[in-house]
């Protein structure tokens, strides 16, 4: 017996010659493209069959082998049938009874029931094959166009893994891994981030660790050789496989970067600093989530003497992009400057107080800074670091505390004036003016 049939057209390679297969065994069988999903096609197209079942087939499948002699046993009159690859079990080939329609249903597992059968065949998968990297994951999804039921396997390896997409509801991306399955539906939708899309589903989630270059930036502290020390033998004592780098009396902090960035032979670099002893636990393994826009990371430090942790001091995973692109004036926060996004791990404790001057130049950048930020932009969270900065029993501490306060607020909050803090010389030309007297280097 012949039921009615649906052969959806994906406009796939071998579109052309699967539907004439299926014309062969179907002359009258309608040919319509894909839209939407499987389920708004069938609840679209049942109302108007002639027969007691309606196939429904897909131009990605050759059915030339396929026995579309089958009729269903009376046990199975209202059940839809599903023929299947064991790797994905709503599709492509269904055959449906009247009743269907009558069930208001969005996951075909949601239907009362479903015979599923398996068969083993030939399909079109028909993928663009797009590769990307660090630096360009976002990049490379906006120059691609194809149509919406199209997938693009959007990967950092070549591998020869076999997937196959679900069309019964809205179509999805598909994550296994580093890879995504991107359905040409997607790609408008993607702006700043794979996130972008609503519709994702994780195969499985990355296992693999991250291994990015390690860059030690010091300018002269006479502790810079006992921090390095400890980061170095933290590398070997781990066993960890990150290269070290030591970048030397940089003056400013953005020139630091940019040499670092130019130094490392990785997308990003972690930035350790004279002033960092690193913890125990960190092991230098963030996985970068390769479906967000490039963006610098900021771990937390602790500041034991003022028994605060948060995003100073730290050691920052940079991205190398965005730090060659950055200008190299009118910054007040390198790392701000740039998209960012904050880890809440402790990376490091921090040498605040080591020597006098130390102490005073560390305060004195920290609460400028600050008092600007509350200044432009006031947060609970901004007045209670500066609490802790201003409130501290280290004198030190507390000097360079009150001093950043007071000249930020006589620069009349002028951004420029503040910017001076961000080089060496003017710190310590600033700390000579006040303290005469004392040593610094």
């Amino acid at each position: 017996m012949v039921f009615d049939c649906i052969a959806i057209d994906f406009g796939n390679s071998k579109s052309r010659d699967n539907i004439a297969v299926i014309k062969s065994v179907f002359p009258h069988a309608v040919v319509i493209p894909f839209v939407d999903s499987y389920l708004e096609i069938a609840k679209r197209m049942l109302p108007e069959t002639q027969t007691r079942y309606q196939w429904m087939l897909s131009s990605k499948i050759d059915y030339s082998d396929f026995d579309f002699d089958y009729i269903p046993e009376q046990h199975q009159a209202t059940q839809v049938h599903v023929w299947a690859n064991e790797l994905q079990q709503e599709g492509d080939t269904f055959l449906f009874p009247r009743q269907f329609a009558d069930q208001d249903i969005k996951l075909l597992r949601d239907y009362k029931d479903v015979n599923y059968h398996t068969h083993n065949f030939d399909y079109d998968f028909d993928y663009l094959e797009q590769h990307y990297d660090l630096s360009n994951v976002m990049e490379n999804i906006s120059t691609c166009k194809i149509p919406i039921a199209r997938y693009m396997k959007y990967s950092d390896t070549s591998d020869d893994g076999l997937f196959y997409p679900s069309y019964w509801e809205d179509l999805k991306i598909y994550r296994s891994g580093n890879t995504f399955y991107l359905p040409g539906k997607s790609l408008s939708h993607i702006k700043t981030q794979i996130y972008d899309y609503p519709f994702i589903y994780n195969i499985s989630v990355p296992d693999n660790k991250d291994c990015f270059d390690i860059c030690f930036i010091s300018n002269g502290e006479p502790f810079e050789q006992e921090n390095y020390d400890l980061l170095k033998n933290h590398v070997y004592q781990n066993n960890l496989k990150n290269k070290l780098h030591w970048i030397r009396n940089v003056d400013g902090r953005t020139q630091a970067y940019k040499q670092a960035s130019t130094t490392s032979s990785t997308e990003y670099f972690y930035a350790v600093f004279a002033k960092s002893k690193v913890k125990e636990t960190f092991m230098f393994d963030y996985t970068v989530d390769r479906a967000l826009t490039k963006r610098h990371r900021i771990f937390y430090a602790h500041l034991q003497e003022l028994n605060i942790a948060y995003g100073t001091f730290n050691i920052n995973l940079y991205n190398k992009t965005l730090c060659l692109e950055t200008p190299d004036d009118n910054i007040l926060d390198f790392t701000l400057s740039q998209p960012h996004e904050v880890v809440p791990i402790i990376s490091n404790e921090t040498v605040l107080a080591p020597d006098n001057y130390t102490a005073w130049k560390n305060a004195f950048r920290e609460v400028s800074k600050l008092v600007l930020w509350q200044y432009k932009k006031p947060t609970v969270e901004t007045q209670h670091r500066l609490k802790k900065w201003l409130e501290t029993k280290n004198e030190w501490l507390a000097k360079g505390a009150t001093d950043g306060k007071k000249f930020t607020e006589k620069s009349d909050y002028n951004e420029d004036i503040i910017l001076q803090t961000y080089t060496w010389d003017f710190c310590r030309s600033k700390f000579k003016s006040l303290y005469p007297t004392e040593i610094f280097y």
